[in-house]
């Protein structure tokens, strides 16, 4: 019986040139489950002996991002290890045009290589019956036919009702057509060809199966073989569809068990891109496959890291730079962590996400020293511009309003209280409060003053009522304004801040607001013009950037 294979990716691996990082998503417990499944699917000793080898085709889904081809390229590596593998890049072939040919060429580069054997090896060779399997070698009868009668409709031929339809055929030399004699030529022809390719299959077939036992006993490896398949759904259309039914009809193999990953929603575009949009394509798919296994996608944090190059939010760049962010945070990875809470309140796909991200890196990276910008309203101005331009230009020109359901008009703080008010989601910020001592402890005694540095939080509904809307002229309500002591008119607002940190240390939900509006105000992020704003989001949106999926993401 089979021993269970554990993979490990907790370590950095190079291989074939490329780097793959440590496995931060927690993926190795997919594989090793995928792995002890297919296994028991291909080859399983304990059932009769001419049943103990099977084929099996499983379709990986996953949708752009989720990292299926760092997952596909570890764990066939891993593989190798243990059973024949094979690792088919579709995208980066398809200019072959004969899935075909590039399936057989790398199984026999691939496993040949695996067996440890020279390029001339007669046990890896391709029998000259599958020659007539290759589009390049057989351009088929019905080609060959018409060159010969080249004045001749072949799809009228094979269509028409009865011979009187074409009685006056003619050949390319203007002689009468024998129709019955023609007819009689084809349909022979047609029935070779059909059982000439039923052979060159068959033979095929034997000859895959040799080459896989051939590195099953020369590495003492175990079955099944893995054959694993990736970037399918960006290949074209046709091609695409092709590949699938090469794997169904001729690589319906004994002992071998094939990976396909897709983006099977995409897959599915360009399965009615052939046969029209009426066309179930899921159905159409699930004859392709045994199963399907959903590689999800990681959470928005996990998926910016790996695609967003934040070295430009780290507190050492920002403070070479001379530029001063809010919130701040020394770890680039808690900004783009708070960049990514307003990403998904917005509910932004993927490359959208990611989009915006590199749009507000961009920005900070040009931003001259002695800058400020609060990086939140940045991104949330991003957002309503890449959801509704019309929308943003009415934040940034201060006249934003809504209609509610009684349609009454209302400003921006009420449409942004109606929209996301359920949202429980937190920004983090760190504070060390020795840093702002000369201001805050005016009226606080440093010893009994009880914050701590560390992270503070504070909500995302809370910040887009009480920072954003206020910064766009869309409420009259102001912070200090309902935190003020009526009885005290002379104090200025910040003296009115300054006393809040005495009210508020004892309460962990308030302090991370009682920061931020101090912050906010006695540094001049509230003096930030909104038309500074909407300079910076209208240059930055103009860098649409064309995002490939990495291939190790």
């Amino acid at each position: 019986m089979q021993k269970n294979t554990y993979l490990d990716w907790s370590e950095k691996l190079e291989f074939d040139g490329e780097s793959f990082p440590k496995d931060t998503l927690n993926r190795a417990k997919y594989a090793t489950f995928l792995t002890q499944f297919l296994v028991g699917q291909g080859f399983d000793e304990t059932r009769e002996k001419d049943d103990q080898k099977r084929n099996y085709v499983l379709n990986l889904n996953s949708e752009w991002g989720s990292g299926k081809t760092y997952f596909l390229k570890r764990w066939s590596h891993d593989l190798k290890a243990h059973f024949p593998v094979v690792y088919i890049d579709a995208w980066q072939q398809d200019y072959s045009d004969d899935p075909l040919m590039t399936a057989i060429s790398s199984i026999i580069k691939q496993l040949r290589e695996q067996a440890g054997m020279p390029e001339s090896s007669p046990k890896f060779q391709l029998p000259k019956k599958a020659l007539g399997l290759l589009k390049a070698a057989a351009p088929g009868f019905a080609r060959s036919m018409a060159k010969r009668y080249l004045d001749m409709d072949l799809a009228a031929f094979l269509q028409a009702d009865d011979d009187s339809e074409l009685k006056d055929a003619k050949d390319s030399e203007g002689n009468p057509i024998d129709l019955s004699e023609l007819a009689s030529t084809m349909v022979k022809q047609l029935i070779d060809e059909h059982d000439g390719k039923k052979k060159a299959i068959d033979d095929l077939k034997v000859h895959v199966a040799n080459w896989v036992k051939t590195v099953t006993e020369t590495q003492e490896l175990a079955y099944p073989a893995f054959i694993f398949i990736d970037e399918l759904d960006r290949c074209r259309p046709s091609y695409a569809v092709e590949m699938l039914e090469t794997i169904k009809h001729i690589f319906d193999i004994k002992g071998i068990v094939f990976v396909v990953a897709t983006d099977t929603e995409q897959l599915q575009h360009a399965v009615k891109a052939i046969y029209g949009e009426g066309f179930n394509a899921r159905i159409y798919l699930g004859r392709f496959f045994n199963s399907r296994f959903s590689l999800k996608a990681p959470d928005l944090k996990s998926f910016l890291e790996v695609h967003t190059d934040i070295s430009k939010l780290s507190g050492e760049y920002l403070t070479s730079a001379g530029i001063q962010i809010l919130p701040s945070n020394e770890n680039a990875k808690v900004t783009l962590s708070n960049i990514s809470v307003i990403l998904d309140a917005f509910n932004m796909p993927p490359r959208t996400a990611i989009q915006i991200a590199d749009r507000v890196v961009a920005t900070i990276s040009n931003m001259p020293s002695g800058s400020k910008i609060d990086i939140l309203m940045l991104t949330t101005l991003l957002c309503f511009y890449e959801e509704d331009v019309e929308k943003f230009h009415k934040i940034v020109r201060q006249s934003f309003t809504y209609k509610d359901d009684a349609g009454n008009d209302k400003k921006l703080v009420h449409y942004l209280k109606y929209r996301f008010s359920s949202n429980q989601a937190y920004f983090k910020t760190h504070i060390n409060p020795d840093a702002y001592a000369p201001t805050f402890l005016k009226y606080c005694n440093p010893i009994t003053h009880g914050y701590k540095n560390r992270i503070y939080t504070f909500n995302l509904t809370s910040y887009f009522q009480q920072f954003f809307a206020k910064h766009f002229k869309s409420d009259e309500t102001d912070l200090s304004g309902m935190l003020a002591d009526k009885s005290r008119p002379q104090e200025s607002p910040m003296e009115i801040r300054q006393k809040q940190f005495i009210t508020e240390k004892n309460n962990d939900d308030n302090q991370g607001m009682v920061w931020l509006d101090f912050i906010y105000h006695q540094y001049g992020f509230d003096k930030i013009l909104p038309k500074f704003y909407k300079d910076y989001v209208e240059l930055a949106s103009a860098l649409d950037l064309i995002e490939e999926e990495p291939k190790n993401d």
